[in-house]
């Protein structure tokens, strides 16, 4: 127990520290808020709790400012009773021993913020306290929820809605611990604290309830059923306790007498003196907020590490993006526009070329819109003149083209000739309509490069110049007109070079040459031999006979069909047929598929050439050359006023997170507890089991529902043991007396007629799941016999 409470003021104390550098602005950190309605008794509870007097008292919204309460516990041995001290942090390191002096200050800061007519403020007072009677503790009280505003107050119509957003934006930090407080004579689905409580944490996985004025219950009631949970089950179950009354706080009556008499008048309670331990009673409330607040110390210990390291980085290179500030000095103004175009200049040129430089990867990183898998500008450049012409490669001009189409225009072109000789026109007038379209689609292809370059030039100046908008607008600027410019030169280029193959045709292709340059291969289409004759023999007289007849048949047809044609108009025959047509449409297409492959290779090189290159060769000295005058460098590199203050705040917060990790970073024994931390989360049983889960886990009774924390360490050695075959069973002399507390001179928790010491599955359950220490941890609990070995160590007071 000494080391728990040793870690515990360890892990406080650190946590305390990172909240005084900041770190609670940017990162969650645990801690415990109580919540509840108007007059609830928070703050009753909380000097309960602290055992001091020292909160302000009145009618009406008292609790105007939300309370941050840090308490240090004092060994006794080294100071007396009476050494307490309390310190506003953040205002003045004055100590102020009279506690009435700590209310009356309360009352000055929250009057000096929220004003002296019941105004509401949430920025919090931070005050730490320390005392050998005080638990090492820190938690929050929030000014209570107020659902009807007060006439002649500064309350606003909808102070309700105030009060609950004050509440929701504390609690709904997954790492705050809930202390919902809620009086036991009201209804507990009408409490506002529960409601709160189940609109951010459903589950009550981080909730404790608190049940004040039970002392004032109508006659014949009792909150068993709230305390045992069967009601609104949390996980962290519910804790009764009874607080001092209107008349003793009049009457200034201790608050140490009065947990006293809390502890008599739950002893002597017909049904809160029959109930399981653990369930009533300040000192029960003290332990278990204190081990809440250890454990979710340490389980978020190593989280909250991380994600120091994490913002830190992420910080770091945006500082490193936004640079530093703009120099005053010409030398040096000028030096940086230097720099700043010849990065510029380059990431343009490696970006095309594909080409890595490390110097230059900080810009790539914050270049916009390239998306998670980005494509360098040379291989958009490089996909875009790869698919030039593409639609073209497997395409036969003649495939429209018929036969008698073909004959026409060579009929056509003969002229006034002698037929039978086709002239050279007919090749051109057929090709030259096909080799007219690859005009348009070479032009496009010169805007399509240009529009890429400009697109590439935006990103990279936004990247490299963001922090100078006037620089970047100008050199956008610049970078346009060069590509422009050099555009419709590659333009008119690229149109002299298809106007070319348009407009003269001739190659030295040699497959064309081979196959397409004689008439050679029309004549290779030959008709099949004709049967060999058979050997005349002489016919006979029915053979002759048969053959005059078909003779006679023959020439009478003949005569007939010149007949036909002399009176008829008879259509014409085609002129050219058969092989000649078949060679001038292999002749045709051959020529385009040439065509259109040498310029698939002369227009992309004139536009590298030209327009890509060019735009490179360039860039650098004409941006120099332009932006390089005295009288524009104060413009140029006049940074926006957001720019300045975002480096600011960068700085700021890279100066808390550098205080934080070097707060986390100090104490080595902070990665020992939070392997502990891991090694108990394995051990952990979950705390809302089902019913009968419970039952089956060794639940003997529904009344035997929570043990202490001391109980349940000493069951489960007591359980070992006996699984181990000793048979033997801590008797009442070697156990640790419930009645004892672990503060020395507060009271103890009640002791009951129940059996001392509940170790169930189910009891463990009811009382939170916080108690669920390892087993060599719970057998060395087994063994103390002195309860003041359980006393605290100290820890010195923060200066």
């Amino acid at each position: 127990m000494s080391a728990i409470y040793q870690n515990l003021r360890q892990l406080i104390t650190v946590i305390d520290e990172l909240r005084d550098v900041g770190l609670q602005r940017h990162i969650s950190l645990p801690r415990i808020v109580a919540i509840g309605a108007q007059s609830s008794g928070k703050s009753s509870l909380i000097e309960s709790v602290v055992g001091r007097d020292f909160l302000p008292r009145g009618g009406g919204l008292v609790t105007r400012r939300p309370l941050e309460l840090r308490l240090v516990h004092l060994n006794p041995q080294e100071h007396e009773a009476s050494d307490a001290w309390a310190v506003f942090e953040k205002v003045s390191d004055k100590r102020y021993t009279d506690f009435d002096q700590v209310r009356a200050e309360i009352e000055r800061q929250t009057e000096l913020v929220a004003g002296s007519n019941k105004g509401i403020v949430n920025d919090p007072i931070v005050l730490t306290m320390y005392a050998p009677d005080a638990p090492d503790l820190s938690l929050v009280d929030l000014p209570g929820i107020t659902r009807v505003p007060v006439k002649g107050s500064d309350h606003p119509e909808d102070i309700e809605r105030l009060t609950r957003e004050m509440t929701l934006h504390y609690i709904q930090d997954p790492r705050t611990i809930i202390l919902a407080v809620l009086p036991a004579n009201q209804d507990m689905s009408v409490s506002d604290a529960l409601q709160l409580a189940k609109k951010v944490d459903p589950k009550g996985i981080r909730s404790i309830g608190v049940l004040t004025k039970i002392d004032i219950m109508d006659e014949g009631t009792d909150a068993g059923k709230m305390l045992r949970g069967e009601e609104v089950p949390l996980k962290y179950g519910y804790v009764g306790v009874k607080m001092r009354s209107q008349a003793d706080i009049v009457h200034r009556k201790l608050v140490s007498d009065a947990l006293g008499e809390e502890k008599a008048w739950f002893d002597n309670h017909r049904v809160y003196s029959k109930l399981p331990p653990g369930l009533v009673g300040t000192p029960v409330l003290i332990d278990k907020l204190t081990r809440i607040l250890f454990k979710s110390m340490r389980r978020f210990l190593p989280q909250i590490k991380k994600e120091i390291n994490e913002k830190r980085i992420s910080m770091q290179d945006r500082l490193d993006e936004l640079g530093v500030g703009v120099p005053v000095e010409e030398a040096e103004r000028v030096q940086m526009l230097w720099t700043l175009i010849t990065d510029y200049c380059e990431m343009l040129k490696n970006t095309i070329r594909g080409k890595y430089d490390r110097k230059l990867q900080r810009y790539m990183v914050h270049v916009p819109n390239l998306g998670p898998h980005p494509v360098s500008g040379g291989s958009q450049v490089r996909g875009i003149l790869n698919d030039f012409l593409s639609e073209y490669l497997e395409v036969a001009i003649t495939a429209d083209m018929s036969d008698e189409d073909i004959d026409r225009v060579i009929c056509m072109h003969e002229g006034d000739s002698l037929p039978g000789f086709p002239s050279p026109d007919t090749f051109e007038f057929l090709a030259s309509p096909h080799l007219q379209k690859l005009s348009i689609p070479s032009v496009e292809c010169v805007h399509q490069i240009s529009s890429a370059l400009d697109l590439l030039a935006q990103r990279l100046a936004r990247a490299v110049f963001r922090r100078f908008p006037a620089m970047a607008e100008s050199v956008l600027g610049i970078t346009q007109n060069i590509i422009l410019r050099e555009t419709d030169a590659t333009r008119t280029i690229v149109e002299q070079q298809v106007a070319c193959h348009v407009g003269y045709l001739f190659t030295n292709d040699p497959s064309y040459l081979i196959e397409h340059g004689s008439m050679a291969p029309m004549w290779s289409h030959q008709s099949p031999p004709s049967p060999p004759e058979e050997e005349k023999t002489e016919p006979g007289i029915t053979e002759a006979t048969v053959q005059t007849v078909k003779t006679r048949s023959r020439a009478l047809y003949q005569g007939a069909q010149r007949m036909l044609h002399r009176s008829g108009n008879a259509k014409r025959n085609q002129r050219y047929s058969g092989p000649f047509i078949t060679t001038i449409r292999k002749r045709l297409d051959a020529y385009f598929a040439i065509t259109v492959r040498n310029v698939r290779d002369s227009v992309p090189k004139a536009i590298g050439f030209y327009l890509v290159r060019a735009v490179q060769d360039k860039l650098q000295f004409e941006l120099l050359s332009a932006l390089n005058q005295k009288d524009k460098l104060s413009a140029l590199l006049g940074e926006p006023q957001h720019i300045g203050e975002e480096r600011k705040t960068l700085t700021s917060q890279l100066q808390v997170l550098q205080s934080a990790s070097a707060v986390l970073t100090r104490d080595p024994t902070l990665a020992t507890i939070a392997l502990e931390a891991e090694e108990d989360e394995q051990h952990t049983v979950p705390a809302l089991a089902p019913p009968r889960a419970r039952q089956a886990n060794g639940a003997s009774s529904a009344g035997n529902v929570l043990g202490s924390s001391m109980g349940s360490a000493v069951e489960a050695a007591q359980a070992s043991a006996e699984t181990a075959g000793t048979g033997t069973r801590p008797n009442s002399t070697s156990s640790v007396a419930l009645g004892t507390s672990p503060l020395g001179s507060r009271p103890a928790a009640p002791a009951s007629s129940q059996p001392l010491f509940s170790g169930t599955t189910q009891g463990k359950a009811a009382n939170g799941g916080i108690f669920d220490e390892t087993p060599s941890q719970m057998a060395k609990l087994a063994q103390v016999s002195d309860p003041l070995q359980l006393q605290r160590p100290s820890a010195p007071p923060r200066d």
